[in-house]
């Protein structure tokens, strides 16, 4: 009998467990052996975006998720000035954690923007780099009504502080960045990540990472255009927000880069197309 999408997140709770990284309690799960793969999530969800496909790589991957600060089972502070400078701290002090050597990271929106960041420092060695759908540069970036509306000085805290951002909201948008959208229990998954621990709460908080990538994007693609690491992207191309673009900007600088476009997938390879994407990952 097949789980429902909520069975799977629980599942997926009761088999992670909360570590100490970076002095915040973070939510990581660990499953499969071989090879490091350290996969990094995006605003809004957690690292159960990558659910689909950890089946399909644990026979050669040993595949580390966790959830950034703020974000689905992890530790969510209030007040706190959430930064991707920060996240990138914990990304880092999860591989430590798990004692991670020469890692492949697996990257998806927010989490592109942190892994250019840990790139740029240089302090974790990484083996390898396959970069899934993500704003990178905000030039072409094409936020949905929500989160326009989170971004706004005034209009965003307004949102959180009086809950007027709920599931009914949220699904509405959130489906639209796929290429088909999500039954509705998938959408109750996605919102009880961001809604753990009061999250939503936090929303307006969480998105303004934003405003510091828009500062550092450039020194941060500089960054992977001198890179060593061999890069990987696989890019959904019926994505409405981050559009063909973008990726083509990212392949201007790495020329060497391997390109995967999927025809009929939105922001959420991973979920929507995780063959797609697994092969990609063990082909490179």
């Amino acid at each position: 009998m097949n789980m429902s999408t909520m069975e799977q997140l629980a599942r997926w709770y009761s088999t992670g467990e909360t570590i100490s990284a970076a002095r915040w309690r973070i939510f990581a799960r660990v499953e499969g052996q071989g090879e490091p793969l350290l996969m990094l999530h995006g605003f809004p969800t957690a690292g159960f975006d990558y659910a689909r496909l950890i089946p399909l790589l644990r026979h050669r991957y040993r595949c580390i998720t966790f959830d950034f600060l703020g974000f689905g089972f992890s530790q969510k502070p209030r007040p706190h000035a959430y930064s991707l400078f920060e996240q990138a701290d914990i990304a880092e002090a999860v591989a430590a954690h798990f004692g991670l050597t020469q890692p492949t990271l697996l990257t998806h929106d927010m989490g592109n923007s942190v892994t250019l960041e840990l790139l740029k420092r240089g302090r974790l060695d990484v083996r390898r780099v396959v970069m899934l759908n993500g704003s990178v540069l905000l030039r072409y970036y094409r936020p949905v009504l929500l989160q326009r509306l989170l971004l706004h000085p005034v209009v965003g805290p307004a949102l959180t502080a009086l809950r007027l951002v709920g599931r009914a909201g949220f699904g509405r948008q959130f489906a639209g960045v796929f290429a088909q959208p999500p039954p509705a229990d998938e959408i109750d998954a996605f919102w009880a990540l961001v809604a753990h621990h009061d999250g939503a709460r936090i929303y307006d908080r969480l998105i303004q990472y934003l405003n510091e990538r828009k500062v550092h994007e450039l020194a941060w693609l500089e960054a992977l255009a001198r890179h060593r690491a061999p890069l990987t992207v696989v890019w959904g191309q019926r994505d409405p927000v981050s559009v063909q673009q973008i990726a083509q900007a990212v392949l201007e600088r790495r020329p060497d880069a391997r390109y995967v476009p999927l025809a009929e997938v939105g922001h959420y390879p991973q979920w929507e197309a995780p063959e797609a994407v697994a092969k990609a990952v063990t082909e490179g």
